[in-house]
């Protein structure tokens, strides 16, 4: 059986195309995220948190999150509650009975006018935590929202983008500027008509040194100017 180049060319070509699928789809792994403890805030305002949390780490496309009802369910349909599952085995055992790669877990906290945000990303496979995160906010509990954000961009391992960040009160980096060069055409334009005029100059001077020597009637010619390398003469 021959095969012609083109042939050969489609093949190569759909080849590297499937792997490139595929190097895409291996980077975002499948990820659930546990209903963080609530220490000094109300349950409800924990899974509101927790929620925001998730939603944020889609945004990233990083993660496939699992979702939450489905989540539940699943739990539901096996026995199993999350609710008191704080420790590291615990939530390896879940994220097997969910089918995924990674679990997230954690807590929210509240001493005094002092918020504390700990957060666990880890390998459901071997157990080793990934990433481990605290936080600490004084202010008001919506404030709490957009620190919870910056979490989940940071369990990403990524920068956040600058709107969270003003958001956040941080500090962004202005976009440097480049300098323009000065001189440019100008000086191009003055070193030409300088290299003009010297070189007149050195011509009319030889002319005179042999105007000494025999009797010219008239002088020559003065050379031909320069041609610019824009807009110039024909």
């Amino acid at each position: 059986m021959k095969f012609t180049p083109l042939f050969l060319v489609i093949c190569i070509l759909s080849g590297s195309l499937n792997a490139q699928e595929a190097d895409t789809t291996t980077q975002k792994l499948t990820t659930a995220v546990l209903d963080f403890d609530g220490l000094g805030i109300t349950s409800m305002e924990a899974v509101a948190l927790t929620q925001r949390l998730s939603g944020e780490m889609v945004n990233t496309n990083v993660f496939i999150l699992v979702n939450r009802s489905q989540m539940k369910e699943i739990l539901q349909e096996q026995g199993f509650q999350q609710s008191g599952c704080t420790t590291a085995e615990c939530a390896v055992e879940i994220g097997n009975l969910l089918g995924v790669q990674q679990m997230v877990s954690g807590s929210f906290g509240k001493i005094g006018e002092t918020y504390t945000i700990e957060t666990k990303l880890f390998s459901v496979e071997t157990g080793e935590t990934i990433r481990a995160l605290n936080k600490t906010y004084k202010g008001a509990v919506d404030g709490l929202i957009t620190q919870v954000e910056l979490v989940a961009w940071e369990l990403a391992g990524l920068e956040p983008p600058d709107e969270l960040k003003q958001k956040a009160g941080m500090e962004v980096e202005k976009p440097k500027v480049a300098k323009k060069k000065k001189g440019g055409v100008g000086r191009f334009l003055f070193w030409t008509t300088a290299l003009a005029a010297a070189g007149g100059g050195a011509y009319y001077y030889l002319y005179l040194m042999e105007s000494k020597e025999g009797d010219l009637s008239l002088p020559p010619d003065p050379p031909p100017s320069p041609k610019l390398l824009f807009g110039g003469g024909r």
